[in-house]
């Protein structure tokens, strides 16, 4: 598809006027009103970057489940990334982005809808840097062409975050869901380390224990206690 506001958008249309088959993906050449998380805008340049969202039907998953897509959405995105950027350090930091070396490199953006006790359908968008090399300093921005120091063949790209999200996407229909929490948990950013957050607004140094099945994030603070967090409670300090 050339252009389009958002994929997720479109997307949304297609179910809306029509439910296509599972697995239907769209793919954008170019968004011009990309989002992320919060409402925030995703800026990315026409034809340099994979822009894509996944229709898709895990009614398999009770709602109180529905933080393990996004789970294993990041999963594949980051074994996506690590196949093109093997020497570099690929990180998912909690909830949906994509961070290597510290910079951010892709966004999940998954809209559920419910129906009863389960998911009804998701539209699950990616954005992925692939040959985009200028972002704007504020955005600390990078991509698979300014690590690699190489073009990338997009279509490649999209090859391999299709054979990885089938993978964990099976892995969640067959029930694994505890392995799937495990292995984020592993590749999670500042997993079992102490970082400086800022919570509801205050900083503080705690240590990152790691997601939660419900999708909350748990932190241990320097008296021993431990709380789990919203994502919208939980500011990343540089």
């Amino acid at each position: 598809m050339e252009r389009v506001d958002s994929s997720n958008n479109y997307a949304r249309e297609l179910v809306r006027d029509k439910m296509p088959i599972e697995g239907t993906l769209i793919v954008a050449n170019e968004q011009t009103e990309g989002r992320g998380q919060r409402a925030n805008l995703w800026l990315t340049e026409p034809k340099k970057n994979l822009t894509c969202s996944y229709i898709l039907r895990p009614a398999f998953l009770a709602a109180k489940d529905q933080f393990m897509l996004s789970a294993a959405v990041a999963l594949a995105v980051y074994e996506t990334v690590s196949a093109f950027l093997p020497q570099n350090d690929v990180r998912i930091k909690w909830p949906n982005d994509i961070l290597v070396d510290g910079r951010k490199i892709a966004g999940i953006l998954i809209e559920n809808s419910l129906r009863g006790s389960n998911i009804d359908y998701s539209i699950v968008g990616v954005g992925l840097n692939v040959n985009q090399t200028d972002f704007p300093k504020e955005l600390k921005a990078t991509s698979i062409s300014v690590l690699s120091e190489t073009e990338t063949v997009l279509e490649e790209v999209l090859d391999q975050l299709n054979t990885h999200l089938e993978k964990h996407y099976l892995r969640l229909r067959q029930g694994n869901l505890q392995q799937v929490l495990s292995d984020l948990n592993r590749s999670l950013f500042g997993f079992n380390e102490q970082r400086l957050l800022k919570i509801n607004g205050e900083d503080e140094q705690v240590t990152i224990l790691g997601a939660r099945p419900s999708g909350e994030l748990q932190l241990q603070h320097q008296d021993g206690s431990n709380t789990l967090h919203q994502h919208h409670e939980i500011g990343w300090n540089p």
